[in-house]
């Protein structure tokens, strides 16, 4: 009875500072302008600076937001009996992926640290990967155009105090054809000052001259994630304060962008959030403009345990470069999503389980992660978004996914769905649409019996709502695990679309290529949704009774790979291997077979490496599936 008796008074009062954190009309809480900015030398021109280990690093790595145990504890009791998530896809779509068409190794883990935050943007002509300590710049092949290079390199010669220590984001500002790279350095850790490196590109060449900015910070601003907006670059951050390293809040950040474009002195403003606010991303542009004057968004997601249900919650930062004091952060609206469960292992970073040992890894369930991306078609606006959830109570994550959309001022649910098709753990995941509404969605995937791997689905754009429709495509195979006591993976990931084409996608993510501490690698992949590359391009009918699909693991392969189909009814059946020509270079079926699975071992260890094509044909219809061959 006593115990009850004391939980009301603290019901009470957390509801009290729910209601007064929610309800926000903020103006700007300072107004920063660049410490210091400069214009660098032509990259190609600067020398490189080998990324290596540093001792100090992993005492500067910043834990994540210590989530009240008491509001997890009553959200448990609140959603006790949910169970099941009621917009769960627990099976796999119909339709066969694409395959990869550029898939190649990224930076790899040089530097002793986890997580690695890998970060990267598609250009017009360039692909940019960023990890916590390095960056490398790719043309859109896959070649390897500069690096991998310390971050450090794009910032020799910035004329104040500065170390590279990670919490990299890239970003391509298509309106201006630039680009974008940003981190913290923590020169004074943990004493402060601290600062944001902000680099933009002079030109659209990546490997010209750079305008830097350095914006300094007093509370250590964590987990930045930056996004291009017409009338600025909107930044969100996680404040921890300086010595004590204790949760200040979240905060939302503007920069003065048509400055830093051509390299003059800018201004920043911040507005500063309570310690009992969630932590929101703001969304970035791609496509056309957002209407004339539309104020930067803002969403984050919230559960029900201080009343309000399950939701999202859209802000709106409106902008006045005349007098930024009149900027105004405001919201939220609040969007009732179907329930979902947030709180994973108790909230223990020791939770998604993987192969090899007993070490597990962090769900980072308590964001909406990185990116979350607006697209303005004209009659209608569009968000889409993703968040790690339990999706059947038994601390299974899968990834409850978004759409957005408005038509004037409020946003509305179009969409939802959680994506756990079976029983392996999916998280750390990034979603996109393309100019023509398909969506993508990317993530990692381990589980009692995998090593982490990274996979993609998606959903053409009238497909049925809240599913995911076609089947998984393996980016890279996993082959080791991550021991390290920290538990930390990734912290996020990025899937981004290619502005010249508006239709390929590209993504990177992490993975280990054997069980260590910390030597991870990371993958840098592109695909399309609606293009089939080789030979009869119909689709299977989703009513027919004659449905089938085709799978081969491992891909990319070194020697062998086994292929598998699935037949729904007896057919007759054709496989073959194609060069990237299109010339048929080895039949491996040509029979009747039963219905049921089926897989064969396909060895390729007398092919030279390189790209060729798995076709499966049944009773007149085809799928085809990209192998990789490498060596």
């Amino acid at each position: 009875m006593m115990r009850i008796f004391l939980m009301i008074p603290v019901i009470i009062l957390m509801s009290f500072e729910f209601a007064t954190a929610q309800n926000q009309v903020l103006h700007p809480t300072i107004v920063y302008t660049s410490t210091i900015h400069d214009v660098s030398q032509p990259l190609v021109d600067m020398p490189v600076i080998q990324p290596v280990f540093d001792s100090l690093r992993k005492a500067k790595e910043i834990p994540n937001k210590n989530f009240s145990l008491i509001c997890e504890g009553l959200n448990n009791l609140v959603e006790a009996n949910t169970g099941r998530d009621p917009v769960l896809q627990d099976f796999a779509g119909k339709w066969s992926p694409n395959s990869t068409i550029v898939n190649i190794q990224g930076i790899n883990n040089t530097g002793g640290y986890v997580p690695p935050d890998p970060a990267g943007d598609i250009g017009l002509n360039h692909y940019i990967q960023a990890v916590n300590m390095s960056f490398a710049i790719y043309s859109k092949t896959g070649a390897l155009m500069y690096g991998p290079a310390s971050l450090s390199t794009l910032w020799q010669g910035f004329p104040i105090p500065h170390t590279s220590d990670g919490d990299p984001i890239v970003l391509y500002d298509h309106l201006a054809d630039r680009w974008v790279i940003t981190q913290f350095s923590l020169p004074n850790y943990p004493s402060g000052p601290f600062n944001e490196l902000i680099a933009v590109s002079q030109t659209a060449d990546p490997l010209g001259p750079w305008y830097r900015y350095g914006f300094q910070f007093d509370k250590m601003p964590d987990y930045p994630k930056l996004a291009v907006w017409p009338d600025g670059y909107y930044m969100s951050v996680n404040m921890f304060t300086a010595g004590t390293m204790n949760w200040a809040g979240p905060a939302v950040v503007v920069m003065e962008r048509d400055s830093m474009l051509v390299g003059k002195t800018a201004r920043m403003s911040l507005f500063q959030r309570g310690i009992n606010d969630e932590s929101a991303l703001p969304a970035d542009l791609d496509g056309q403009p957002a209407p004339a004057g539309s104020p930067g968004i803002f969403i984050c997601a919230a559960e029900g345990y201080l009343g309000g249900g399950d939701r999202l919650e859209v802000y709106k930062l409106h902008t006045d470069w005349t007098n930024p004091a009149n900027s105004v952060f405001t919201g939220p609206q609040k969007i009732s999503t179907a329930p979902f469960t947030r709180t994973m292992c108790s909230n223990s970073q020791n939770c998604i389980p993987q192969a090899g040992t007993s070490r597990k890894l962090d769900p980072l369930s308590h964001y909406v992660m990185n990116r979350l991306q607006y697209r303005n078609f004209g009659s209608y606006q569009t968000i889409v978004a993703n968040q790690t959830v339990d999706a059947d109570a038994t601390d299974h994550a899968g990834i409850r996914w978004y759409e957005l959309r408005t038509a004037d001022t409020a946003w509305s649910i179009y969409q939802q769905g959680t994506y756990a098709p079976d029983t392996n753990h999916r998280w750390i995941g990034s979603i996109a649409m393309d100019g023509s509404g398909n969506i993508a969605l990317a993530y990692s995937v381990s589980g009692e019996g995998m090593y982490p791997s990274i996979r993609a689905t998606a959903r053409r754009s009238g497909d049925t709502t809240g599913l995911m429709t076609y089947m998984e495509e393996t980016i890279m195979e996993g082959a080791g695990a991550q021991t390290d006591v920290s538990s930390r993976w990734g912290d996020y990931s990025c899937l981004t679309v290619d502005p010249q084409d508006d239709k390929t996608f590209w993504y990177t993510n992490e993975y280990y290529a054997s069980t260590s501490t910390t030597g991870w690698r990371t993958r840098i992949a592109s695909f399309t949704i609606n293009d089939f590359l080789v030979g009869t391009h119909e689709k299977p009918d989703p009513n027919s009774k004659s449905d089938f699909s085709l799978t081969n693991y491992p891909n990319p392969l070194m020697y062998s790979t086994v292929i598998s189909w699935r037949l729904s009814a007896g057919s007759h059946v054709i496989l073959k291997i194609y060069n990237p020509m299109g010339v048929e270079i080895l039949t491996l079926a040509d029979t009747d077979l039963m219905p049921g699975e089926h897989k064969l071992k396909f060895d390729a260890s007398d092919l030279p490496a390189g790209i060729y094509f798995c076709q499966l044909r049944v009773n007149g219809m085809a799928l085809t599936k990209k192998m990789i061959v490498t060596r």
